[in-house]
């Protein structure tokens, strides 16, 4: 299926291929050519999040006091900020994109992701089309997470068969499975870079990913050798 203007990329079915914003990171080089003026917006002001003080101590791997609790609505505003970087899109272009496997595509439309919280689960909507079903579909994919009284840190499960049209899911479901995973925890991993560093410059980072009823909630941790003082 040809869509203008919107950039292919190749795309196993198993997520097996690192998208090149997860290989640059691996290597420590950080790809920030995605527009992330969404993420900014949505935490200017916002009275879920706050930045710690210079005096605040942490040991490795200690939680901070409080978790991010974000407010579906700014949790999705978030993810749309953060959406392209995963989707390896670069600023200015537009949110569509086409994913190729073995002869096979499938369009996907970045920046109408959406997010929906309940208690333990976190749902990624994402708008999909193809030849074979030509009218857009939005493939939810679920993870159920941890919750604010039962936490399970950063792990995570998903769905074997995702619900939605079958000639799209068969195919394409482990793909958009990563493609939804890595949104989430690119999210959350950013919206931790916003609250402080350690001693050495390191941002925080997510320990934990749950949820409740309409929110979102991270708990931070301090990067491994790392020192708030």
């Amino acid at each position: 299926m040809a869509v203008k203007d919107a950039p292919r990329r190749s795309r196993s079915r198993g997520g097996s291929r690192a998208t090149l914003a997860r290989a640059q990171r691996q290597v420590g080089v950080t790809f920030d050519s995605a527009d992330l003026s969404l993420l900014r917006r949505a935490v200017e002001g916002v009275p879920w999040i706050e930045v710690m003080g210079p005096t605040t101590g942490l040991n490795t791997g200690e939680l901070t006091e409080q978790p991010l609790t974000i407010p579906q609505a700014d949790a999705q505003t978030a993810l749309r900020g953060v959406v392209r970087l995963v989707a390896d899109l670069p600023r200015d272009s537009n949110p569509f994109v086409v994913w190729q496997d073995r002869g096979s595509e499938l369009w996907v439309d970045t920046g109408s992701t959406t997010l929906a919280c309940k208690v333990g689960v976190v749902t990624i909507g994402v708008p999909v089309r193809c030849d074979q079903h030509p009218t857009t579909t939005r493939i939810e994919i679920p993870f159920g997470v941890g919750t604010q009284e039962r936490p399970a840190g950063l792990i995570m499960s998903a769905l074997t068969h995702l619900p939605g049209p079958e000639v799209i899911v068969a195919r394409w479901g482990e793909a958009l499975t990563a493609f939804a995973w890595e949104s989430l925890v690119e999210t959350s991993r950013r919206l931790c870079e916003l609250l402080d560093t350690d001693s050495r410059g390191r941002r925080l980072v997510p320990g934990g990913i749950a949820s409740g009823s309409g929110v979102l909630i991270v708990h931070v941790v301090l990067p491994l050798n790392g020192q708030i003082n």
